[in-house]
């Protein structure tokens, strides 16, 4: 009788097996990929499987969790210019990740930062987005609009941003306040600026003819959307007008960081939301959604759903090293040029020097194009003799060594290529626009 059917039996039931098992390492749950705002490949959790023989390898996601509580969602943050977005989500992540500048429209790309609590078992992935602008003028803030619009497609939670002075860049029809007034997505408006109050009441008893808070018109018979507020009460009425199925309202200062442990314990479902809001002391009518009075542990839970983590415990944001480095030195460009100028400057990294953990060279060289749309601005960025662009390569390697705690060797070039704020191929070089 012929060996051969036995030897074959034999390799499909012990050896093929075995040999399996080593080469498809085997989660607790099989994940699809799909597309997030920033054009990244997003984890979307499937049936989970049993488990078998673990392996570890790198950019495994960590799976020490509890799968029947763990919660994860997206969180975008869309507000006016000059809101103070990257502001709360520096403070909340309680890392400064994205610059900041006194200047309206620095952010321009739509930035992911990610906000892992292993203790109350929840991974959030925040959205900073720039400015909303009613009228876009040229295709670069175009590109900034489809990115604010599309990180509300991904987000199960919505937190406007605002000001004490409800700067608001909306009209009537504008596309986003109607998307927000009738999405089911949950809703969380936050307004900030509280603590510039007491120069806004200092300044209206030493104008003639001021009108303070208190004698002013209610805010009902001014149009929502263009009238100014002077206080919370105001601004919390005029958002639970415009959004009155918002979860909640918060009065903040990004500055003082008043507040932003109450936000912090809401959007982390930490025990006792509750008691949070008491803290606060008595809420400003509208605070809270019609019919309530706080929000409750269980509406904390349910702002995001129970889901497996999307990103290693580790990881802060999907954009990298590179990235920042660039941000770093166009925040000194807000800085350090005149009011118009930065908004025509785009930085590219041209060269950035990885180190290994046991290299013996602790230097990082970085080398930088500093991109203009005319000739004349290029002189005014490299200054008589080069005296500015040395200004801004000194202030941007001290930025940069604070950042990555490593030593820089910073080269930077000025170039000019023109008119790119207005050309789709040059927008999709400098990375505005995702390639097809």
């Amino acid at each position: 009788m012929s060996t051969a059917p036995a030897c074959v039996t034999f390799l499909l039931l012990f050896v093929l097996p075995l040999v399996s098992s080593f080469l498809i390492p085997t989660r607790h749950h099989t994940r699809r990929l799909h597309s997030d705002v920033a054009g990244k490949e997003r984890l979307e959790p499937l049936e989970p499987l049993e488990p078998t023989t673990q392996f570890d390898y790198e950019g495994r996601i960590n799976d020490q969790y509890d799968s029947s509580a763990f919660r994860s969602g997206f969180v975008s943050i869309v507000g006016a210019p000059n809101m103070g977005k990257s502001t709360l989500l520096n403070e909340l992540l309680d890392q400064d990740l994205c610059i900041t500048t006194p200047r309206p429209q620095t952010t321009r790309h739509a930035i992911m930062a990610v906000l892992t609590s292993e203790e109350h078992q929840t991974q959030l992935a925040f959205i900073d987005t720039p400015g909303v602008i009613e009228s876009p003028s040229y295709k670069l803030q175009s590109t900034m609009m489809e990115a604010v619009k599309g990180s509300l497609n991904q987000a199960e939670v919505i937190m406007v941003l605002s000001d004490v002075f409800s700067t608001v860049p909306l009209s009537e029809d504008d596309a986003i306040l109607t998307r927000l007034q009738k999405t089911n997505q949950k809703v969380i408006v936050v307004v900030n600026k509280i603590d510039l109050l007491d120069k806004v009441k200092n300044f209206n008893s030493t104008t003639p003819d001021s009108t303070t808070s208190d004698s002013a018109t209610p805010i009902s018979n001014h149009n929502p959307l263009t009238s100014r507020t002077t206080s919370v009460p105001e601004a919390v009425a005029k958002w639970r007008m415009l959004l009155p199925n918002a979860l909640a309202i918060i009065p903040i200062s990004c500055t003082t960081k008043q507040n932003i442990p109450t936000l912090k314990r809401l959007l982390l479902a930490k025990p006792d939301v509750p008691a949070a809001f008491r803290d606060l002391g008595r809420p400003v009518p509208g605070t809270f959604a019609a019919g309530k009075t706080t929000v409750t542990d269980s509406e904390a839970r349910d702002l995001f759903p129970v889901a497996p983590p999307l990103y290693p415990f580790d990881q802060m944001t999907d954009r990298t090293e590179r990235f920042f480095a660039s941000e770093i030195i166009r925040s000194v460009l807000f800085k350090k040029l005149g009011k118009e100028l930065p908004y025509c400057c785009e930085v590219a990294v041209t060269a950035f020097t990885e180190l290994e953990p046991d290299s013996k060279n602790k230097v990082r060289h970085l080398s930088a194009n500093i991109v203009v749309e005319r000739e004349s601005q290029k002189g005014i960025v490299v200054g008589k003799k080069g005296a500015k662009v040395k200004e801004v390569g000194i202030s941007s390697r001290q930025k940069l060594e604070e950042f990555f705690q490593d030593r820089i060797h910073l080269d930077l070039s000025v170039k000019v290529d023109k008119d790119w704020r207005k050309d789709d191929k040059k927008l999709q070089r400098y990375g505005y626009i995702n390639k097809d």
